[in-house]
């Protein structure tokens, strides 16, 4: 199609304008040509490049900032619908929780050894949202219990009771309301493996470890030749980084292959226990790293029985970030050593460990009495022996008193 006299087409660029023939003028086109010469001295003339609108790039910044503040807005929105603290219950169904009961949540940790026959680590614990501390309160293994189970023993009753065909979990919450005077709100009972792997996941942990420590447990409990279970210990005394499985030793050692270790036996080992569990608080505190603390709780909430949900990990994560290592109080019962059946034991000391409970555990503002426990107490007891025998013993709710104590208590 021809346009004002045109042929349609486009020329090479070297003969703009021009006819190829160059025979004569007919047919030219001098709309670029000066003086209707060929020859023009004048370069020619190009359209001056178009300034850049200005504004360009920093309109492109503003455009990143705006998508991260909408993923951040995101994110925190979701943060803040997600995350919900646990469930506060009165300890009666039909009375109103104290206004403490706001303040205060209570949880039950309890460690769940390899072989999974006993509970030796067991903790009773109190966050105060109000002046952001934690107080932890451990029950030693072998304290005894007033209890109609068959092995009297704490750290018996979960594993008897499961053994038994009954719920592990709600049988050892008993005997620690029991002793406590109320139900903790929630509990965690953690095995040794996620133990390891949270240790690991922080990038181990630095500890002075207070004495040397070699102890191997191989046990053939079907006396097939093979050990089905198998704990070894071998972590030099002094400061020094911890991996999980080292920490895990540390964690659980109670004595040497010879022999040798704590003085005051388990109740050494309980506060090493602290001192370890302090150091692993430092050292997740100073991750300043929320995301890593809810990375391990997940890891708890995957691999530990709990009632506590993913909303509650993440409120007890962002609770642990406001505080200090020295907001981290610990203690342990009180307890005095009994021998029944030429076993040892723990009994409680009632009225210390009364004091203990209403200062550092109560959520209530109600004070915990002895009657609202059932604690197992000596009546008399003389110097230097510390032998239960029958009518030597009351219980301090005044019920019924439990004497067919096993002959052997594990």
């Amino acid at each position: 199609m021809k346009v004002f006299g045109g042929n349609g087409k486009r020329e090479n660029g070297s003969d703009r304008g021009v006819s190829s023939g160059r025979a004569g003028d007919a047919g030219r086109n001098y709309i670029n040509d000066y003086d209707r010469g060929y020859n023009n001295p004048e370069p020619q003339r190009r359209r001056a490049p178009q300034p850049k609108k200005k504004g360009g790039v920093g309109k492109t910044v503003l455009t990143v900032l705006a998508i991260l503040a909408i993923i951040v807005a995101g994110v925190f929105i979701w943060w803040k619908m997600s995350t919900k603290p646990p469930e506060i219950l009165s300890p009666e169904p039909d009375s109103t929780p104290s206004v403490a009961t706001e303040r205060y949540y209570t949880l039950l940790l309890v460690g769940i050894d390899q072989g999974k026959t006993s509970t030796d680590t067991i903790m009773v614990v109190r966050y105060d949202t109000q002046e952001n501390k934690a107080n932890i309160v451990s029950i030693p293994r072998d304290t005894i219990l007033n209890t109609s189970a068959e092995y009297k023993k704490i750290n018996s009753i979960y594993v008897g009771a499961e053994n038994s065909g009954g719920d592990g979990v709600d049988a050892l919450m008993d005997e620690v309301e029991g002793i406590c005077g109320f139900r903790p709100n929630n509990y965690v009972f953690i095995d040794t493996q996620v133990f390891i792997d949270a240790i690991n996941a922080l990038g181990g942990v630095y500890f002075d470890v207070p004495i040397d420590m070699n102890y191997d447990d191989y046990s053939d409990w079907d006396l097939d030749g093979v050990a089905e279970y198998v704990f070894t210990i071998h972590v030099q005394k002094g400061y020094q980084l911890l991996s999980g499985e080292n920490a895990l030793g540390v964690f659980r050692f109670r004595h040497n292959n010879d022999g040798s270790g704590y003085p005051l036996q388990d109740l050494g080992r309980i506060e090493t226990q602290h001192g370890l569990i302090k150091a692993v608080a430092g050292q997740a505190l100073k991750l300043k790293n929320l995301t890593k603390l809810v990375d391990i709780a997940k890891l708890v909430l995957d691999s530990s029985e709990t009632d506590l949900s993913m909303s509650n990990m993440q409120w007890y994560a962002q609770e642990f970030m406001k505080m200090s290592t020295d907001n981290i109080n610990m203690s342990t019962m009180p307890a005095t050593g009994a021998y029944i059946n030429n076993f040892s034991y723990l009994t409680i000391n009632a009225d210390e460990w009364l004091a203990i409970v209403n200062e550092q555990l109560n959520p209530f503002e109600k004070v915990i009495s002895p009657e609202d426990c059932n604690i197992l107490c000596q009546k008399n007891q003389e110097t230097g022996k510390y032998v239960i025998t029958p009518g030597n013993y009351y219980t301090t709710n005044g019920g019924k008193v439990y004497t067919d104590f096993p002959k052997n208590p594990y």
